[in-house]
């Protein structure tokens, strides 16, 4: 199965900038007048199309997950801005309260298949097949959005409950253990978990660290799973596959780092850190976070020996990726109030900055899920994408690794073979004591 084309391009939609030359431009239209009223309440014009199958209401604005059809007869741009903004709080609310059914209430049904894939990640296990069961069978459109390989993956929760873990197509479930004994061998353990950060902040309370395993179990062998706890128990020896993970342990490279200057690099940036930049400059999205994402950020790179300027361009990304933040819910638009608080406060000179546009991409982008990010590719002036998307996935990556503070890291997310070694260091840069941290 292929998946069609985009929203915009599967509803015919015209963007406002190429109507003036389009056949469908209404007589009473003009660009300039409609970019005056849009600059005047903030708002950009690559976010406003003209639907010419639409004769009631013709205009309509689409980013991320809302899509709204208005006609500016009946609606100024002041009005539709109110609008926008009432939609987007209630979505942003229902995502952060993993309260899925009522996001797909709010948003458009046109767009609910993509809008799935998009906050897939954010959407609990036991949920996931169930919402996808929903579209399959009534949204239309599911089946020109969603791709044979896409719901292979789905397939993986199906049957998922609070007693029964995520398995693959053959009913095996990844399982963790941390050990710091030679007394009683790993087969022979009855307890394990399903979450590898449990078995992590579990071997960081031995020093040095206790070594992690995992092991792969069937369903058929397990007792009991408890879901809240994400515990199994299971009888000695049905635990297969058993390794040790090859984890790196942030004191174990340390010196490395100082001796190749990244620890020199990092005080360099993390100095021009400004707790003014932040709206609430304890919160968990402000100073502290910022710090652990310019390490980590410093860290990927080294491990994927990344030359001065795209280490440079990291470094800008994390000192500045959240400063547009108004709060610390969920808020997948403060990646471009960030990027506007870089500019309107010229906190970099753009001139010293060549490659502006990168790092414009991944600080907007940062916050929203890659599939949306990928669709706005178009929008930046880039000379090189697919080193754009290189240093995107490791800035991803970088913040994603510090989502153990907030409990929800899912390594399975991360893009970089070097990130998901970084598992146990992110744990280590969370909760250990790092004087320069």
């Amino acid at each position: 199965m292929v998946a069609k084309p985009n929203f915009i391009e599967r509803n015919n939609l015209i963007p406002l900038n190429e109507l003036e030359s389009s056949p469908f431009k209404p007589d009473s239209f003009s660009l300039a007048s409609w970019q005056t009223q849009l600059t005047d309440e903030g708002l950009s014009q690559d976010d406003f199309y003209f639907n010419p199958q639409n004769k009631e209401l013709p205009f309509c604005y689409y980013r991320g997950s809302v899509f709204l059809e208005f006609n500016p007869v009946n609606n100024n741009i002041a009005e539709i801005k109110s609008i926008i903004g009432r939609i987007n709080n209630d979505i942003n609310e229902s995502v952060a309260k993993r309260n899925f059914d009522r996001f797909f209430g709010l948003i458009d049904k046109r767009l609910a298949p993509e809008l799935y894939i998009e906050v897939f990640n954010f959407i609990p296990d036991q949920d996931k097949y169930r919402l996808f069961e929903r579209l399959w069978k009534h949204n239309e459109n599911s089946h020109e959005v969603f791709t044979a390989s896409f719901i292979k993956k789905v397939s993986k929760y199906k049957g998922v409950t609070s007693e029964r873990p995520v398995t693959d197509a053959a009913g095996y479930a990844l399982v963790y253990l941390n050990s710091d004994t030679a007394e009683i061998l790993p087969e022979q353990v009855t307890t394990w978990t399903a979450d590898v950060n449990i078995a992590i902040r579990n071997a960081l309370l031995s020093d040095p660290a206790a070594k992690i395993y995992r092991g792969r179990i069937h369903l058929n062998h397990i007792l009991s799973y408890n879901n809240d706890i994400k515990e199994l128990k299971v009888n000695p020896h049905q635990v297969l596959h058993i390794k040790p993970m090859q984890l790196i342990d942030f004191f174990a490279i340390e010196n490395d780092l100082i001796t190749f200057g990244i620890i020199d690099e990092y005080n360099y940036y993390s100095r021009q850190i400004d707790e003014s930049w932040f709206n609430n400059p304890q919160g968990i999205h402000a100073v502290s976070h910022t710090k652990r994402v310019l390490l980590l950020s410093l860290i990927i790179s080294y491990l994927e020996k990344y030359h001065e300027k795209d280490r440079s361009l990291l470094c800008l990304a994390a000192i500045y990726h959240d400063i547009g933040r108004n709060n610390d819910g969920y808020d997948p638009d403060h990646g471009m109030a960030s990027y506007d608080k870089i500019i309107s406060n010229k906190l970099i000179a753009a001139d010293k900055y060549p490659e502006l546009g990168i790092l414009r991409f991944i600080v907007e982008n940062h916050a929203i899920p890659d599939q949306s990010a990928y669709k706005y590719l178009n929008r930046y002036s880039l000379s090189d994408v697919d080193r754009t998307l290189r240093l995107y996935d490791a800035f991803k990556d970088a913040d994603g690794l510090d989502r153990v503070r907030i409990r929800d890291l899912n390594p399975e997310y991360l893009r970089t073979g070097s990130a998901k070694r970084l598992l146990l260091a992110a744990h280590q840069l969370y909760t250990q004591k790092i004087h320069y941290l």
